[in-house]
């Protein structure tokens, strides 16, 4: 297979211990952990399903997060001023989700990980990076242990824009089966010093019979696949490092420009719907994969932008997705004036 040469990475740097003790604690209790699952996420019996099977327990619970958290960039970008953006507390990130109002992938990875912890899960954060992005670790994720046997680990994401509905084993040994959620195909593949890519189909326009494939993309038994993300799996990350490692986020928006250039939204259904909806300041799109893995966004207004988002995602109430979208226009002007 010529994946590992061909887009094999450097390790990142270590920054601190390898799997650090946290020195920030999670504010989540057993109690507000099991309402949780009870209320928000309609998940019953836990104690006797996690005696049962804690594989099929992970599983719901990542499908779950998936279907009732919106992974958006409406609750970080809703201050009252862009001067009153700021990275979140933990305190406030416990409080979004509770609330059903989801967030980017810190707010929500270090939530589930907290709550699988507190249910006897032994887990770990680790970063991941877009083959684009310009620094390292600009995604935070979960890996679990030895949830199917000793030794076993899983990506567990439940704050990713790409559905992952379900506990990815990564014991393959260099591509994993084919997964299909919303219309959509992927797979992970190895690449070296413990990089797993999530790799996702690529249908347009690199078809079979194209030679000449552009960078990140590859082709295997026949497909074409995009690299999409990359999760550094062999090093263990702690919640104090992303809380400092988010501060670039906000202090430089130009350094990951897709967080905090646009007013967000992506949720997906049980019933296979997955949407999009997004503001670039003054332009809105919806997308809708209902239907297709592949369609084309519709251009709405703002008034069918507010209104869309009242019908469906009723949490958020509309002062709050207005100062997002002012809020994202300011600074995709600014990292503009930056790029310049």
């Amino acid at each position: 297979m010529e994946f590992k040469n061909k887009f094999s990475l450097k390790v990142p740097m270590i920054y601190g211990e390898l799997d650090p003790k946290d020195k920030v604690p999670y504010p989540l209790t057993l109690n507000e952990a099991q309402q949780f699952l009870e209320d928000v996420l309609k998940m019953s019996d836990i104690s006797q399903r996690l005696e049962r099977n804690r594989l099929d327990f992970l599983d719901e619970f990542i499908h779950k997060m998936n279907m009732r958290q919106p992974f958006n960039s409406i609750v970080q970008l809703s201050a009252e001023s862009i001067r009153d953006i700021k990275p979140p507390t933990l305190e406030e990130c416990k409080s979004d989700i509770l609330r059903g109002l989801g967030g980017a992938c810190f707010r929500l990875n270090t939530f589930s990980k907290a709550l699988l912890d507190l249910y006897g899960f032994r887990t770990y954060h680790v970063g991941g990076s877009n083959i684009m992005d310009p620094i390292y670790d600009s995604h935070c994720a979960i890996i679990a242990c030895d949830v199917s046997y000793p030794g076993s680990r899983h990506i567990v994401e439940t704050g990713s824009v790409f559905p992952v509905s379900g506990a990815i084993p990564i014991d393959f040994e260099d591509q994993s089966p084919v997964y299909e959620f919303s219309k959509r195909k992927f797979k992970f593949v190895k690449g070296d010093h413990g990089v797993v890519w999530l790799c996702i189909q690529v249908t347009k326009p690199y078809g079979r019979s194209s030679s000449r494939l552009p960078e990140g993309v590859f082709r295997s038994e026949g497909l074409a696949w995009k690299l999409h993300l990359c999760y550094w799996t062999s090093v263990p990350r702690s919640r104090t490092y992303f809380l400092d490692r988010i501060k670039y986020r906000y202090r430089f928006p130009s350094v990951v420009p897709f967080i905090l250039e646009g007013a967000r939204l992506h949720a997906r259904r049980d019933h296979g719907t997955s949407f999009l909806i997004a503001s670039a300041g003054d332009k809105f799109a919806l997308k809708n994969t209902s239907d297709s893995g592949n369609v084309v966004p519709q251009i709405i207004t703002e008034v069918e932008f507010l209104d869309f988002i009242a019908k469906e995602f009723p949490q958020y109430p509309r002062w709050m997705v207005v100062n997002a979208i002012r809020n994202s226009g300011y600074i995709r002007k600014m990292n503009n004036y930056s790029r310049l």
